[in-house]
């Protein structure tokens, strides 16, 4: 059982693969396809934030992501499909507590593809390296109740629905629900 978070993660950003895809520290090249990303309308439908308006909103999440490794307070990746070299979207770990070997994830996927897989392989390749490598407890998602397709995602990788709670979150001039599901360290 993992009662400690390995902080050695955070001495050199750990790239990592799997079959198709390569997950590596984020680069100011991937400005221009991160916009694209999180200004995307089907994109930000569940996210419950604000689309990118300009590349400076990318510009400014990469170099928080930078400040968030270097103040180990997050650790998140861009996603490359390796066989064209392109930056399909991203994975993090972006909220950790320490003292609970927990972190909160996240993460998004082009449009282009989805339905093809690649999420199911990146969150089964960062759940081994949560459990594994980053001596994480437990990791849980943050889930808006419409969001079917990540849902059935979390559900297949057998995190477990934790709570449901009622207008929790306020965005966008309205009150809206938030589902909460977590996978434990297999004993």
């Amino acid at each position: 059982m993992n009662t400690k978070i390995n902080a050695a993660v955070f001495e050199h950003f750990p790239t990592l693969e799997s079959n198709r895809l390569l997950f590596r520290e984020f680069e100011l090249n991937d400005c221009q396809a991160m916009f694209e990303l999180r200004s995307n309308v089907e994109v930000m439908r569940y996210m419950d934030s604000y689309p990118y308006q300009t590349i400076e909103d990318a510009e400014l999440n990469i170099q928080q992501n930078r400040t968030a490794f270097i103040e180990k307070t997050a650790l998140n990746w861009s996603i490359v499909e390796k066989s064209s070299n392109t930056f399909i979207g991203y994975f993090g770990f972006w909220r950790l507590f320490w003292q609970n070997c927990r972190a909160e994830i996240g993460y998004a996927l082009h449009p282009d593809y989805w339905g093809q897989g690649y999420m199911d392989e990146t969150l089964k390749t960062m759940i081994a390296f949560a459990f594994e490598q980053f001596g994480l407890h437990s990791i849980m998602a943050n889930v808006n109740p419409n969001n079917k397709s990540s849902i059935r995602l979390l559900e297949k990788n057998k995190f477990v629905q934790e709570a449901y709670f009622k207008e929790d979150y306020f965005f966008d001039g309205r009150f809206i629900d938030s589902m909460i599901f977590s996978l434990l360290e297999p004993s």
